[in-house]
């Protein structure tokens, strides 16, 4: 009997999670739903998705496992609209930068019946220069050999962290378990702190006032910093990202604002010859984190046990008994 995944967002997270299942789709039936007319045509031209449900209700009534490879601004909403929808034991997934909030909506409105996981994915290297968002830089091997953060919950079960744990070997990536302030932690610095600046760039040049001939001979630079703010839904995401991680958006920022007086201040001194060592400095440290994030030097590859127990006979096993809250 083949496993029902329905994925709700068909971006580039979403459409790469396709892409990588396309070799199982005889054990998993790929059920994709999106608002975007061009990313659902765009998934089924790809052979990202067995078949597309034109509405959420239709989409994860049979579903056993839902995966919300949504910005993190709409996973409340939908989990609201398919409460009702969702069958018994079904394992909901998402993909957002951050868990804490996502915890909170899922015990608001998960049905005890349901399981949750978080996924944290993290992409291949070789696509680290893509400048897309959407599904037209979706890839078979986006999550090859990197790590796939895991964050578990009182509303999964043993069963439902397995599957969860084996789907994400299904995309070939790594699991990596954490807990969900931590991930929210990491994730802050390395995906929201980014972005804080590209907003912070952009507020004070269209506030300068060169802008008007600024814009003129505004080159790669300049892109490359905003260009988080080329995705459509980035404003609301990165809006509800910080308001739903105060403490952790607050702290980030005083440090960068101590970075910039700290660099301010090597200006006043005109001091080339030190501000050069600095820079150099961090020139070095970033040189040194792509060459280890390339290799992947920290990634500790587990071994599948695949002679007693492969992995799909894991997930189509998960249809057993559910053992109650106790029993976890």
């Amino acid at each position: 009997m083949k496993i029902q995944l329905t994925i709700i967002g068909l971006g580039q997270v979403g459409a790469s999670a396709g892409l990588a299942l396309a070799k199982h789709k005889e054990s998993i039936l790929r059920v994709g739903h999106d608002k975007t007319r061009d990313a659902v045509n765009l998934a089924k031209e790809n052979g990202a998705v067995d078949k597309i449900a034109l509405t959420l209700s239709g989409a994860v009534t049979e579903a056993d496992i839902v995966l919300l490879a949504l910005p993190l601004q709409e996973i409340n909403e939908v989990l609201e609209h398919i409460c009702q929808d969702l069958k018994d034991d079904t394992l909901v997934i998402d993909t957002s930068p951050l868990k804490m909030p996502v915890l909170g909506w899922v015990k608001e409105f998960l049905p005890d019946t349901c399981h949750y996981v978080g996924f944290t994915p993290v992409i291949n290297a070789e696509y680290l220069n893509e400048c897309g968002f959407g599904p037209e830089v979706a890839h078979e091997d986006l999550f090859r050999d990197n790590l796939m953060g895991v964050v578990t919950s009182q509303t999964a079960s043993n069963k439902a962290i397995n599957m969860a744990t084996s789907l994400a070997q299904l995309l070939g990536a790594l699991p990596y378990f954490s807990d969900a302030g931590e991930m929210d932690g990491l994730m802050s610095m390395t995906h929201l702190m980014p972005q804080v600046l590209a907003a912070s760039l952009l507020k004070t040049s269209l506030d300068a006032p060169g802008w008007r001939e600024a814009r003129k001979v505004a080159g790669k630079p300049y892109y490359q910093l905003v260009n988080p703010f080329g995705q459509d839904e980035l404003p609301g995401a990165l809006a509800s990202s910080l308001i739903n991680n105060q403490e952790n958006a607050a702290r980030l920022i005083n440090d960068l604002i101590q970075s910039l007086i700290e660099i301010r201040d090597l200006v006043d001194t005109a001091d080339q010859a030190e501000m050069e060592e600095s820079f150099t400095k961090l020139q070095q440290g970033r040189d040194l984190w792509l060459a280890d994030r390339e290799e992947g030097k920290w990634i500790e590859r587990p071994k599948i046990e695949t002679r007693k127990r492969g992995i799909l006979t894991q997930m189509l096993g998960f249809r057993g008994p559910k053992p109650t809250r106790e029993d976890d």
